[in-house]
């Protein structure tokens, strides 16, 4: 790779947001190492990737929660010599009331969301140090506001967002520039990626079985925002956005809008009502 030309690492690859990643910053001239898990068994779509992008693109084999594999990473990439921005996009939803969730379950969530990108974070500042880099994390609504059924998955992304927000002032001093993209419904793969609680306690039944409905609903109206995600994270490594949080997609925009307006326990209180109404219905 020459060393002119900057370079990026983006994890979770295979689909959706990640995919859409990848694109953007090929066509904009950017090498980037995609990482992708499972690699051995998805050689068609490494095959696909590489037809399409037969230079500037490096596939690297990831499980986040895997230190070996991403020790791995980071020396192929300190290799190079050069990273001006990494994306922490790989992640998935775990679904379920807290009671149906196993311990093993609750600490994959954490693993994924948030410690692997703390790592991997960690372990590459000192090349984003050198070229005065970025640091993007994929956040969500979920980052910021609390849902019923999503509470682990909600809370690893409310560590993700403390954490993106505490390095900010952390190396901003050093010129390396973090921001927080907070995505709202899109149509991505994230359903295809949901875990649900292993546990049935029939308590929560008539919540849980409106939940599936409530959510098969609102995948029907999600509108695809992969490519203005790409765009927006593009533009963040380009300099040309230097903002901690950017909001992506109406809903993520409105909530936070709303939040920030209405006083505290009004807001409390519409949102328990809206979920009253939604999933204790009968």
């Amino acid at each position: 790779m020459p060393s002119d030309r900057k370079s990026v690492l983006i994890t979770g690859c295979s689909s959706g947001i990640g995919r859409g990643l990848v694109d953007e910053f090929m066509q904009r001239g950017w090498h980037v190492f995609a990482t992708i898990r499972n690699l051995e068994q998805r050689q068609d779509l490494v095959a696909e990737l590489l037809g399409k992008y037969p230079d500037r693109l490096t596939i690297l084999d990831l499980e986040v929660t895997d230190k070996i594999q991403r020790d791995a990473v980071v020396k192929v990439v300190k290799e190079t010599g050069r990273l001006d921005c990494l994306v922490n996009n790989a992640g998935f939803g775990l679904l379920g009331v807290l009671e149906n969730l196993s311990e093993e379950q609750i600490r994959y969530q954490m693993e994924v969301n948030f410690y692997a990108p703390a790592f991997l974070t960690r372990d590459l500042l000192p090349l984003l140090r050198q070229t005065k880099g970025k640091v993007v994390f994929v956040s969500s609504v979920c980052g910021y506001v609390g849902f019923p059924l999503m509470s682990a998955y909600c809370a690893s992304k409310y560590g993700l967002e403390g954490l993106a927000e505490s390095l900010y002032y952390e190396i901003e001093p050093h010129g390396v520039d973090v921001s927080l993209i907070e995505v709202g419904l899109t149509k991505s793969n994230f359903g295809d990626n949901v875990i649900w609680g292993t546990g049935e306690i029939a308590a929560y039944r008539l919540q849980t079985d409106n939940y599936h409905q409530e959510k098969a609903k609102l995948s029907l109206k999600a509108k695809n925002n992969i490519s203005l995600i790409g765009k927006r994270v593009a533009e963040i490594a380009e300099g040309r956005i230097k903002k901690l949080r950017i909001r992506v997609g109406e809903e993520a925009q409105l909530t936070h809008l709303f939040q920030r307006l209405l006083p505290a326990t009004i807001w409390v209180n519409l949102l328990k009502r809206f979920h009253r109404q939604k999933l204790l219905k009968k």
